[in-house]
């Protein structure tokens, strides 16, 4: 065990955690569901929506950097009013160092003023980076982070300020390692459950990432989660994936694996604040799975969460 961080806790006053009490299952939305969702509007207890779809981002330089795309947007309002919402975001590389996209954050409060999500996430990750030519580059996957004790200072600092400005609490999500930095402080695990300590974020768990490290690094997926504070874990995620080139992907490629469903059933009861378990998977793929298919995986995760 690494000995506790001496550091100040960080309150926010207002911000709980998601609500406690049987969890739902619920899809992260893309088009392809349209019709499905139509025919079995009962078939989720939630949606979760991807809140950068719907609009268009113009760039930190603009004076007018954010705008509304219609039709989403008209997708978004139908769906709000048949299911409750939840948020998200992909966009937002809390963990950069060359920057803090306030002006990110402060766009998705609007928009959770707007529909009330259920709860708001965003990955623990740093995909943004400062270049020679932009200072806003897309790296195009999550890069390496170093589970330090600069890093977590840098962290608190930012996450305090987004759930204030959110006015909620913040859920960060566990990623896919795809190149492990030597010499961390601590463990990841150790490292979020710190970071729930001192801002009072919570976690959502991809259970399909972890599989992803599992097979890729030898990850013990089991003693990952026996690690982590289960208090704050108020997702879960499931998914599928594929092996390419000798590794394998979390490319949200259809159904999940069967030792995915098997931490789902492992983990789930012993989160005492879970709100939802969500299906992820790719619109591309949807011709292999189908209605029928879309509905099987979430019949398993109801299975799975015991009922």
């Amino acid at each position: 065990m690494h000995p506790e961080l001496n550091h100040p806790e960080i309150g926010h006053a207002g911000i709980e955690r998601p609500g406690a009490g049987h969890a739902g299952v619920g899809l992260l939305f893309n088009g392809a569901l349209t019709d499905l969702l139509d025919a079995e509007p009962d078939a989720v207890e939630f949606l979760s929506v991807i809140p950068e779809r719907f609009w268009q981002d113009f760039g930190r330089d603009r004076a007018e950097r954010f705008a509304p795309l219609p039709d989403e947007i008209a997708i978004l309002d139908a769906l709000a009013e048949r299911h409750s919402l939840v948020a998200h975001g992909v966009g937002l590389s809390i963990a950069s160092g060359s920057t803090f996209d306030i002006d990110h954050v402060r766009q998705l409060a609007e928009w959770h003023r707007r529909y009330r999500f259920a709860w708001i996430s965003e990955h623990l990750s740093a995909v943004r980076v400062q270049t020679e030519v932009t200072p806003d580059h897309h790296a195009g996957l999550a890069l390496p982070l170093a589970w330090d004790r600069d890093l977590l200072d840098m962290l608190c600092e930012r996450v305090a300020r987004a759930q204030d400005i959110l006015g909620t609490q913040l859920l960060l999500e566990n990623g896919v390692v795809h190149t492990p930095v030597p010499g961390s402080d601590m463990s990841e695990e150790d490292f979020m459950n710190a970071l729930v300590r001192r801002t009072g974020c919570g976690l959502l768990l991809d259970l399909h990432n972890l599989h992803v490290n599992a097979v890729n690094l030898g990850l013990d997926a089991d003693r990952f989660i026996n690690g982590l504070d289960l208090d704050a874990i108020g997702e879960i995620h499931v998914a599928g994936g594929n092996s390419l080139f000798g590794a394998y992907l979390d490319s949200h490629a259809g159904a999940c694996p069967s030792e995915v469903f098997g931490l789902l059933e492992r983990t789930a009861p012993r989160c005492r604040n879970l709100a939802g378990v969500t299906f992820e998977f790719h619109e591309t793929y949807f011709p292999g799975l189908g209605d029928q298919g879309v509905l099987g995986q979430l019949q398993q995760m109801r299975a799975a969460l015991g009922g």
